[in-house]
């Protein structure tokens, strides 16, 4: 069996070299992981508060809006509407407490005095409660998608169903 290496988390990015190797890169992370023969890959880090903004939300809006055109009740398209908008915070919302969970894990470390202890992350219960919610919006959604067209028969199929 073979045993597994453990790598340095500041390395743990790292991409094949694409050119030669020079002289003098051992000065910075960067040229140390090259003389190692790659490079280290740029960490992407969205702000949580970037992610959950007025342009994303109507964004998801929009999407799920397109499902919802055939509908012609005036009153039931209003009630659709108020439900998609719902929908569409919640899912940017989810969006913003999984990438939280992301960069600072399941868990955080509490000091309360001279005790320490580990708690779940708050974003985790957020994620959550969120969750639950757009799952149960996207049901009542579901529910009142339009019927989807007949469709138009040809003339062909028209004259042997006449017979």
């Amino acid at each position: 069996m073979q045993k597994i290496r453990s790598i340095s988390p500041r390395y743990a990015l790292f991409r094949a070299p694409t050119k030669n190797r020079g002289s003098g890169f051992k000065k910075t992370l960067q040229g140390r992981a090259r003389m190692k023969g790659g490079y280290i890959l740029p960490e992407i880090k969205k702000d949580t508060a970037a992610i959950l903004t007025d342009k994303n939300i109507g964004k998801e809006f929009r999407k799920i809006k397109k499902m919802f055109a055939g509908i012609e009740d005036e009153s039931k398209k209003e009630l659709v509407f108020k439900i998609i908008e719902e929908v569409a915070f919640q899912k940017v919302a989810m969006k913003a407490a999984r990438q939280e969970m992301i960069e600072n894990g399941l868990q955080t470390e509490t000091k309360n005095a001279s005790q320490k202890f580990i708690k779940e992350n708050p974003a985790v219960a957020t994620y959550d409660r969120y969750a639950r919610s757009y799952t149960s919006n996207m049901k009542q959604l579901i529910e009142l998608l339009p019927p989807k067209e007949k469709k138009t028969v040809s003339r062909l199929a028209e004259l042997r169903d006449d017979d």
